[in-house]
């Protein structure tokens, strides 16, 4: 004849030799609840039911692809006294097995969105004929709505900067006006003015961009005014 295992526990607390089995110390650590030796009773007080913890933080928070734990444990009461025994107690008392692992996770992943880059010929030259378009990325929600950049795959962010063609992007010599001439009266002196180089049609300092083209003169010499009688 075959019997279950609550019935197995019944018939051992009938003959009061029923005792908790025997378990290393870190599994008394592990318990619910300390380990008891059960006495006698009738098996009608004998209960079964499981005790759950909560579940664990989701292993991912988007992307469909996240799961979550938590723990299941039968436990065996007695009047005033309970212990934690082997879950196939609990199912042929006819209690289901709760489940101890589920999805979560499931909504989508904030991605970035990049803006339309600036016009090329309205970018900052930085070289011969090469401007430096820009454009705005940012970490959206599918509702459109900006988050923190740090939920967005760093990997996966699309560049900000790109080069690109601008043939305004020339250097040329800008001349400022003549100093009045450092001389005494009547007499040879040298005068000067300020040379720099800028992109073609603005005044944006280009650095060495003009160093192919001829370079105007600082200065040159001059006369002293009139000397007064």
């Amino acid at each position: 004849m075959v019997t279950t295992a609550q019935e197995e526990v019944q018939a051992a607390m009938e003959r009061d030799d029923y005792e908790s089995p025997q378990v290393s110390e870190s599994s008394k650590e592990e318990s619910i609840s300390p380990v008891v030796v059960l006495g006698k009773g009738s098996p009608e007080n004998l209960k079964f039911d499981w005790m759950i913890t909560g579940w664990s933080q989701c292993s991912q928070t988007c992307g469909g692809t996240g799961f979550q734990m938590r723990a299941a444990h039968c436990m065996v009461r007695l009047h005033n006294t309970t212990q934690n025994v082997d879950g196939n107690l609990c199912e042929d008392a006819g209690l289901a097995t709760p489940p101890t692992i589920q999805k979560c996770g499931m909504e989508e992943c904030p991605r970035w969105r990049a803006d339309a880059w600036t016009s090329c010929e309205e970018s900052r030259c930085f070289t011969w004929n090469t401007a430096m378009q820009r454009r705005e990325v940012s970490c959206q929600l599918p509702n459109g709505s900006n988050v923190d950049t740090k939920l967005c795959s760093e990997r996966n962010k699309p560049p900000q900067r790109q080069e690109c063609y601008n043939e305004k992007c020339k250097g040329t010599w800008k001349v400022g006006e003549w100093s009045e001439c450092a001389a005494p009266c009547e007499t040879q002196g040298i005068k000067y003015r300020i040379l720099q180089c800028v992109w073609f049609g603005t005044k944006k300092p280009a650095g060495n961009a003009c160093r192919d083209q001829p370079r105007p003169s600082v200065m040159k010499v001059c006369k002293g005014r009139p000397c007064s009688q």
